[in-house]
């Protein structure tokens, strides 16, 4: 078959490669290792991955291939989610969760529930994600919560954002569910991942060790210049290849802006596309977590900290035993831009004085160390500008040829084990077409 070459050696490039015969596949990958955002990095005994990473797939096939993967040695939990709002611990989703709320809040927000649902919520599709949010759990929830999420996580105000995107991953209740909730809690779980898997030792990276074992990669090789019509590519460091098939896992504005015969409509489309990045803030702690959840999130405006993550709560063995690793995730974009360097640090500052505040920490002299490390890709903004945008640039794509594949290069809130699906049908759909 035609070989393969492939932009990229994170999960979605290496589970490519993989499926099609590393002797077929020839990888380009940017950084001095492999891993891409699922990359794991080890430090004092801690090991911290790029933000939360679970596989919480049910898919048999995906389950069993990462299984197979870290040998069999993995962690399987029921997942335990929290809510921070105020000095308050919430259970998640918090609008199933009503009871725990202070009162007058409490009862506003199941007045405002019941006054939205009066009318069928959805006989037309919302406008933006603030019209469904009102219309899903009335406004003074919606505004209180996660509204205040979308501002920190989102970094735009929910009104900017489109609903495609929602699926089940926002609990939608029943009249019934809040009602209930508003008195104690249910007696079923109504958060969309209910168990996830995570690798024993080495952090999420483990799951792509077997994939990249006998892959053809060349290292820090950094695309400077593609051009599609002679299949030709130019790396930082003066090298060039040609392709036969191009595969890109590449960031869609990256992947344009590298591309020398690329039309203005094109060019135009990928800079319209936004996307968070975000600091991660990574705290050892010498005494254990206070708290049984795997990741917090945060709705007080006044606060830094956007999503938390228990690391040892994810497997025992990354944190050293007796101490705990807290990563706080803080987001930007170009709708609300990060700090720039040297201001990092007073970022992690006023995060560590927020763990205290919130009782993650019991004091200052807790803190064995902190490292604040940034991430350029957060997650793709579902703005209103991104569907057309995304068309143009896919129609485009299409048009000469290059298969893309993984949260970036495709522009959608994938999880691994979308990509690592998407990567095998793109696999079998390249030796058909060569076997035809």
């Amino acid at each position: 078959m035609r070989q393969a070459t492939i932009l990229g050696a994170g999960i979605s490039g290496l589970t490519t490669s993989f499926f099609m015969g590393h002797e077929n596949c020839l990888i380009y990958e940017s950084k001095p290792y492999y891993g891409g955002h699922i990359y794991s990095e080890i430090r004092d005994g801690f090991t911290w991955d790029d933000g939360p990473h679970v596989s919480f797939t049910e898919s048999e096939f995906v389950q069993e291939l990462f299984a197979e993967s870290v040998g069999g040695a993995f962690e399987e939990f029921e997942t335990i989610v929290g809510n921070y709002h105020q000095g308050h611990w919430l259970d998640h989703p918090a609008q199933s969760n009503l009871y725990q709320v202070p009162e007058p809040l409490r009862t506003k927000c199941l007045e405002s529930f019941l006054e939205a649902r009066k009318s069928e919520p959805f006989t037309d599709l919302p406008g933006d994600y603030r019209e469904w949010l009102h219309r899903a759990f009335g406004p003074v929830f919606a505004d209180t919560f996660p509204a205040a999420y979308t501002r920190k996580y989102w970094t735009t105000e929910p009104e900017n954002l489109g609903v495609d995107w929602i699926g089940k991953r926002i609990f939608y209740p029943e009249v019934e569910d809040v009602r209930a909730g508003y008195f104690g809690p249910l007696q079923r779980k109504t958060y969309w991942v209910k168990k996830f898997r995570y690798p024993s030792n080495g952090g999420f990276l483990a799951y792509a060790h077997r994939f990249a074992k006998g892959a053809q990669i060349n290292y820090c090789k950094t695309v400077q210049r593609i051009h599609f019509g002679r299949r030709e590519l130019r790396f930082h460091d003066g090298s060039e290849a040609s392709y036969e098939a191009l595969i890109s896992t590449l960031p869609l504005p990256v992947l344009i802006k590298a591309a020398e015969d690329v039309p203005d409509d094109v060019r135009d489309a990928a800079a319209a596309l936004r996307c968070t990045n975000f600091l991660q803030v990574e705290v050892a702690v010498r005494h254990p977590c206070p708290r049984p959840e795997q990741w917090i999130y945060v709705y007080d405006e006044d606060k830094l900290s956007t999503r938390i993550s228990v690391t040892e709560h994810f497997s025992p063995n990354n944190a050293p035993k007796g101490m705990s690793g807290l990563a706080v995730e803080v987001y930007g974009s170009d709708y609300r831009p990060l700090p720039a360097q040297p201001g990092w640090g007073s970022v992690g500052e006023r995060v560590k004085t927020e763990l205290i505040q919130m009782g993650l920490i019991e004091n200052a002299a807790a803190i064995a160390s902190s490292h604040v490390r940034y991430s350029p890709w957060g997650n793709v903004i579902f703005d209103h500008q991104r569907r057309g945008a995304l068309k143009t640039i896919n129609d485009f794509l299409d048009g000469v040829g290059v298969t893309r594949i993984g949260r970036f290069a495709e522009w959608k809130y994938l999880m691994t084990h979308d990509c690592a699906l998407h990567s095998r049908r793109v696999a079998e759909g390249l030796k058909t077409m060569v076997n035809a």
